[in-house]
C-alpha cells in the first residue's frame, strides 16, 4: 500500500512506484524487497526522504494512525494497549551503509504498557526494555552527556531490580519533559519529529537522503513457542547449499548468548527456512542473511541483508547453483566475479577465526599471491638444513625464507619453502618471478629490518626458527602475521573452481591464454586449467636445480671453447629431457621456448658460503684449480649494469656453443616424441634482440674466414637426419622488449615467425626504471599523482604505443605473424583488454594466473556483446 510519500509494507505487497525505492534508503528497501516477495516481514511504513525533512513542521498524525491500525490487525497487537501491547522501532534508513545512523525501539513503553507487557515477557525483561529506549532517546535523538546520564542513573545498582528502574524511567521523562508523552501516539510522532529534525540536518545528510521506518517489534521471548535468531541461506564459508545460524528460545536476541546451531530449531521450522532462503537466493541472485523473529508461533522475518563476509567459493557456488536452475545466464554469472577474487580459490587461504590475538602488520607489495605459515631462515643454506633435519626427524616442514633480496642460488630453497618475504625489490623482481612460478607465495615489506638471524618490524623482533603467516591477496594489501594461524587448503574440484572455469571457456572466443611454464608439474596444472599451450619456458630457470646450478657455473668461468663445449655436452640431456617432458605434457599445443635470457653473471655465487661451496665443487674436478683463481674469474664475469649487458642474444653471439646446445636438445627431444607418435610444436624464441641482424645470425648462421657459426636452421637438419625424422613443424621467433626492436619489427619480422612481448623489459627499457629499486621512490609520485599506476602491474601508454606500432609494422611484413603478450601483465584485465583491441592472439602468464586471464577475457567479451 503505498500513500504518496509513505509505502506501507507487509508480505501482501505486490510492488510499489519505482521512483520511491531510491529515497526510502538501504534498510527501507530491503524491508521492502522482502515483502515483494511475499514472504512474512514484519509489517511497517516508511517516510520517504522528501517527507522525512518535512516532519518536524507538518501533521502526520492522522496518516500515522490508519497505518498503525493495518499494523495493530496483522499482529494482533494494539497500540497503547493495557493488555497486548504493541511496540513499534523507528529506524532511519539512509543510502550510506555505516552505522551512524540510530534504531529506537520499544516505542510505545508507559506506565501501562510496560506493566501489560511484563505480563508476557516477565517484569525484568519488560522494565528493562523500557530502561533501553529511556537510553536511546537519551544519547541517540536528546544527545545527554555522559555526566547527565550518570547521574540519572545513580540509582542503580549492578543487578538494578523493578523498583529502581522505574526511578530512573522517572528522572528520564523529568529531563525530556514535553518531549517525552505518556500517549503513544504522541511519543511516536514526538520521536519521528525530533529525528528528522537531528539527523536530516546532520553534516551526514548532504544529500537529504535520509528516510524513517517504522516496524511492529516482535520478541522471541515473548512465551514458550518464541524464538529469535538469524541465518545465512548457505554456509558462507564453503558454499554448500545448507543454511547456516543460530537461535535462541524463548530469549531476546538482545541477550549477547550465544544460541544453539540453527539445524537444532524444530523441522517445521528449519523447513520453513530452508525454504525461505532458496527464494531470497532466487531473488537476489546471492547469499543473503536473514533476521528473524518466531512470536508465539507466529514466524516473522525482521530484515535480510547483503553478507560481505562471504568467501569467494561461497559465492561461485552460489552462482553456480542458480545457473545450473536456469536462474541466471552464463553472462551474469561470469561478469559478478572479480578476475582477482579467483586467488582465493587458487591458493589457501587464511582462516580469519585463527588470526584474532595474533599481532599483524598490514602493507608492503603482493609478489605471489596466497597464504603461508612457517619457521623463519634468513639465509638458503640455513633454509635447506633445517628442512632436510625436519624431513630425518618428522619435524615441521613448513618454512618461510627472509632475505634482503634473493638470487639465483636462492631457487631451491624457495623450492622448498611455503613463501619468500624479501625487503628489497618489487612485483617483478628475483624472489616473486620464482615464487610465482613455483605456485609459493612472496611479498616485500620494505619496513622490515634484517639484522644478522633475526628481522624487526613495527617494534616486533623475529628470530630464526621463530614462527610467522603471511596472507598476499590479490585485492589488497598484504599482511605480515607474527604468530602461527590456520590455513583452509585449496581443492579446485570441490571449491567450484573447474565448474566456473568450464563455463567461462565457452565465452572466450579465439583470444587465447598460454602459461608460462619451465617445469613439468607447471605444465601440467596450465593443462588442467586449460592452457592453450607454453607461451614462455625459461630456459635459465632449469639451471637453478641444486644438482645443475654447479654445472652451469662450471660453463660460465670455463677459460676456453673445449672447455665450455665439454660441459654443455654434460647439460644437454638434462636440458632435452626438460624439454621431453614439456613437450609430451603439452602434445600438439605450442611450446614457446625461451633462449638463454638472463645475464651469465646471474648464476655465480653471491654469498661466501656459496662460493665455497663453488670453490668445493671445482677443485673436485679439477684438484689443480686454486680458490683464488675460482674467484678472479667469476669477478671478471661481474657486471655494472648487466640487465642492459651481456644477455640474451648477445650471449650467443659471444658464445654461440650455448645457444646451439639449447637447440639440438628442443630439436631432439621433439624427433624423440615424434617417433613415439606424438604431436610437437616447438616455439624457439630469441630474446632481447635489438635488430633483424641478430635474429638473422642465429637462425641462419654466418661463416666468416676461418670461423663457421651454425644457425638454427643447421641444427635442426642435422638432428632431423640423425634421427631419421623428414620433417618438423617449428617456429623461430623473438621477444619484442626494446624499443628499438619494437620500431624495426617491420625488418625483425623477416626472420621472425612470431613476436612474444616481454612487456617487464619493454617497460624497464622505455620508462628508465628498474622494476626492483622503483619501489623506493613510486609511492611519492603516487602521491603526487606523476603516475596514476604502476607501469609494472598496468601497461602504460609509451609501452601500449610500442606494441601498437611492434604489431602493425610485424604484421605488414608478414601478414600471419602470431603475436603474444608473456609475462604477469597478461593476466590484468585491462592489459588484456588492450592486447585483444591491439590484434594480438594471445597472452601468457604464470599458471596460477590463467583463470583469471580466461576470466577477464571472457568479461571483455560480454561486455562487447
Amino acid at each position: 500500500m503505498t500513500n504518496n510519500n509513505i509505502i506501507y509494507f507487509n508480505k501482501d505487497l505486490k510492488g510499489c512506484d519505482e521512483k520511491i525505492l531510491p529515497k526510502i534508503g538501504i534498510r527501507g528497501r530491503r524491508a521492502v524487497e522482502l515483502a515483494c516477495m511475499g514472504l512474512p516481514i514484519v509489517p511497517g511504513f516508511i517516510i520517504d526522504s522528501d517527507l522525512t525533512v518535512k516532519l518536524p513542521r507538518i501533521n502526520v498524525r492522522e496518516q500515522i494512525e490508519s497505518y498503525i491500525a493495518q499494523i495493530e490487525k496483522e499482529t494482533g497487537k494494539k497500540f497503547g494497549d493495557k493488555k497486548k501491547p504493541l511496540m513499534l522501532k523507528l529506524v532511519i534508513s539512509s543510502d550510506l551503509n555505516i552505522p551512524f545512523f540510530p534504531s529506537i525501539h520499544n516505542i510505545g513503553m508507559n506506565k501501562d504498557t510496560v506493566e501489560a507487557f511484563g505480563n508476557f515477557t516477565g517484569k525484568d525483561f519488560a522494565y528493562g526494555e523500557y530502561l533501553f529506549l529511556m537510553r536511546s532517546l537519551a544519547t541517540k535523538i536528546f544527545d545527554l552527556d555522559e555526566e547527565t546520564i550518570s547521574k540519572i542513573e545513580s540509582g542503580l545498582s549492578k543487578k538494578p531490580t523493578v523498583d529502581q528502574i522505574s526511578k530512573v524511567i522517572e528522572q528520564y521523562k523529568k529531563h525530556f519533559g514535553e518531549n517525552f508523552s505518556e500517549d503513544v501516539y504522541e511519543q511516536l510522532i514526538l520521536i519521528m519529529k525530533k529525528a528528522a529534525e537531528k539527523y536530516c540536518d546532520s553534516d551526514i545528510d548532504v544529500d537529504n537522503s535520509l528516510s524513517i521506518m517504522v516496524q511492529a517489534m516482535v520478541y522471541g521471548n515473548f512465551g514458550e513457542n518464541s524464538y529469535s535468531g538469524s541465518y545465512f541461506t548457505r554456509d558462507i564459508v564453503t558454499g554448500d547449499p545448507e543454511i547456516q545460524g543460530e537461535f535462541l528460545k524463548n530469549e531476546f536476541d538482545y541477550s549477547g548468548k550465544k544460541g544453539q546451531e540453527i539445524k537444532k530449531i524444530d523441522k517445521k521450522y528449519f523447513d520453513k527456512f530452508t525454504e525461505i532462503a532458496k527464494k531470497v537466493e532466487e531473488n537476489f541472485k546471492e547469499i543473503r542473511n536473514i533476521k528473524f523473529t518466531i512470536e508465539e508461533g507466529d514466524f516473522w522475518l525482521v530484515e535480510q541483508r547483503i553478507v560481505d563476509e562471504k568467501s569467494t567459493q561461497a559465492q561461485i557456488k552460489t552462482l553456480l547453483d542458480l545457473n545450473k536452475n536456469k536462474k541466471i545466464s552464463d553472462d551474469f554469472l561470469i561478469s559478478s566475479i572479480k578476475p582477482g577474487q579467483l586467488n582465493e580459490l587458487l591458493h589457501p587461504v587464511i582462516d580469519p577465526r585463527s588470526v584474532k590475538n595474533i599481532k599483524s602488520i598490514k602493507g608492503g607489495i603482493a609478489g605471489s599471491t596466497g597464504a603461508a605459515i612457517g619457521r623463519v631462515f634468513f639465509s638458503t643454506p640455513k633454509l635447506l638444513e633445517e628442512y632436510k633435519k625436519a624431513i630425518m626427524h618428522g619435524g615441521d616442514t613448513n618454512l618461510i625464507l627472509v632475505l634482503v633480496s634473493s638470487y639465483a642460488e636462492d631457487v631451491k630453497a624457495i623450492e622448498v619453502a611455503q613463501g619468500v618475504v624479501t625487503c628489497e625489490g618489487g612485483f617483478s623482481s628475483h624472489a616473486p618471478v620464482v615464487a610465482r612460478s613455483l605456485g609459493k607465495v612472496a611479498m616485500v615489506q620494505p619496513e622490515m629490518k634484517i639484522k644478522g638471524n633475526s628481522f624487526t618490524i613495527a617494534g616486533k623482533t623475529v628470530k630464526e626458527g621463530d614462527y610467522i603467516s603471511i596472507n598476499v591477496p590479490y585485492y589488497e594489501e598484504p599482511t605480515l602475521y607474527l604468530g602461527k594461524v590456520e590455513l583452509i587448503e585449496p581443492d579446485f574440484k570441490k571449491n567450484g573452481l573447474f565448474d566456473f572455469l568450464e563455463i567461462v571457456e565457452r565465452h572466450i572466443g579465439e583470444f587465447n591464454v598460454r602459461a608460462n611454464a619451465d617445469q613439468g608439474r607447471d605444465a601440467t596444472l596450465a593443462n588442467d586449467f586449460k592452457a592453450n599451450g607454453i607461451g614462455l619456458c625459461r630456459t635459465e630457470h632449469m639451471f637453478f636445480n641444486e644438482k645443475r646450478i654447479m654445472k652451469f657455473r662450471e660453463m660460465i668461468i670455463a677459460k676456453n671453447y673445449e672447455e665450455r663445449l665439454k660441459v654443455l655436452e654434460a647439460l644437454k640431456p638434462m636440458q632435452r629431457s626438460d624439454f621431453y617432458e614439456l613437450f609430451k605434457i603439452m602434445a600438439g599445443k605450442p611450446v614457446t621456448i625461451r633462449l638463454l635470457d638472463a645475464p651469465l653473471h646471474e648464476f655465480l655465487p653471491r654469498t661466501e658460503e656459496s662460493m665455497q661451496e663453488f670453490i668445493k665443487y671445482m677443485q673436485g674436478r679439477n684438484k689443480s684449480l686454486k680458490a683464488d683463481e675460482i674467484r678472479a674469474r667469476c669477478e671478471e664475469l661481474e657486471e655494472m649494469n648487466p640487465m642492459l649487458g651481456h644477455r640474451g642474444c648477445r650471449v650467443a653471439v659471444t658464445y654461440p656453443e650455448i645457444y646451439e646446445m639449447q637447440c639440438k636438445a628442443i630439436f631432439e627431444a621433439a624427433c624423440m616424441l615424434k617417433k613415439e607418435g606424438i604431436e610437437v610444436v616447438p616455439e624457439i624464441m630469441i630474446p632481447i634482440v635489438m635488430s633483424e641482424q641478430e635474429i638473422k645470425f642465429i637462425k641462419n648462421g654466418k661463416k666468416i674466414e676461418g670461423k663457421e657459426v651454425r644457425g638454427i636452421r643447421d641444427i635442426k637438419d642435422e638432428v632431423l637426419e640423425e634421427y631419421g625424422i623428414s620433417e618438423l613443424d617449428y617456429k623461430v621467433g623473438t621477444m619484442i622488449e626494446l624499443p628499438a626492436a619494437a620500431l624495426l619489427s617491420g625488418s625483425i619480422a623477416e626472420y621472425a615467425e612470431f613476436f612474444s612481448f616481454g612487456t617487464n623489459d619493454l617497460t624497464q627499457t622505455t620508462y628508465g626504471l628498474s622494476r626492483d629499486d622503483s619501489n623506493s621512490f613510486f609511492p611519492d609520485y603516487s602521491l603526487y599523482d606523476l603516475m596514476k599506476e604502476n607501469p609494472f602491474k598496468v601497461l602504460g601508454e609509451p609501452v601500449k604505443e610500442l606494441i601498437a606500432i611492434s604489431t602493425l609494422r610485424g604484421r605488414l611484413t608478414r601478414p600471419d605473424l602470431k603475436i603474444g603478450l608473456c609475462g604477469e601483465h597478461g593476466a590484468n584485465p585491462d592489459n588484456i583488454a588492450f592486447c585483444i583491441e591491439t590484434g594480438l592472439n594471445y597472452v601468457s602468464c604464470s599458471p596460477y594466473a590463467i583463470p583469471l586471464a580466461k576470466l577477464g577475457i571472457a568479461q571483455y567479451n560480454i561486455a562487447k556483446k
